[in-house]
């Protein structure tokens, strides 16, 4: 990924925000990535669910745009933020605007209105679009990945995802 893309994860559940996240701060370093909360409600969720890891997970969480420090920046909360009275999208817009900064944004399926996000998916480069299969024994994932920059990407697969939140294709 180039410095300033962005890309919008829309997810159908927790294993699966756990899963990909874990994956990008692999991938990134934890060192380089920081999380920005959309409110305190998700700060506060975001810390619970960091437990889980044993500071597998960067620490550095930012609840204000102007704080921000770090090249890689995973975004969690809107869906708590976008329940609320004090909604506005003017933080999500600046991180997205800023060409210094690449940003991963999670949003849960199903609780932002849809024209809400066919509006944030055209502001994103890549979107991955995660729906959840039943299957026999466990749950399985089918994911999309649809690129709006060069080289144009659509690919799609399955995945599991295991214990520990590992993804397997």
């Amino acid at each position: 990924m180039k410095k300033g893309e962005d890309v919008l994860f829309i997810y159908p559940d927790n294993d699966v925000f756990l899963a990909f996240s874990k994956l990008i701060t692999k991938t990134y370093g934890k060192d380089e990535i920081g999380w920005f909360v959309f409110n305190e409600i998700a700060k506060k969720r975001l810390e619970k669910l960091f437990k889980i890891f044993n500071n597998d997970f960067s620490n550095k969480i930012y609840t204000s745009y102007d704080e921000i420090d770090r090249r890689f920046v995973i975004a969690y909360g809107y869906h708590f933020y976008a329940i609320s009275s004090h909604f506005s999208d003017d933080a999500l817009i600046r991180l997205i605007l800023d060409d210094d900064i690449s940003l991963f944004c999670f949003i849960y399926d199903r609780v932002v209105e849809e024209k809400r996000i066919l509006v944030l998916k055209d502001l994103f480069d890549y979107v991955v679009d995660i729906r959840e299969k039943e299957a026999p024994l466990d749950k399985e994932f089918f994911y999309r990945v649809k690129a709006y920059v060069m080289p144009h990407i659509d690919h799609s697969a399955y995945v599991k995802i295991d214990e520990r939140y590992n993804l397997f294709e």
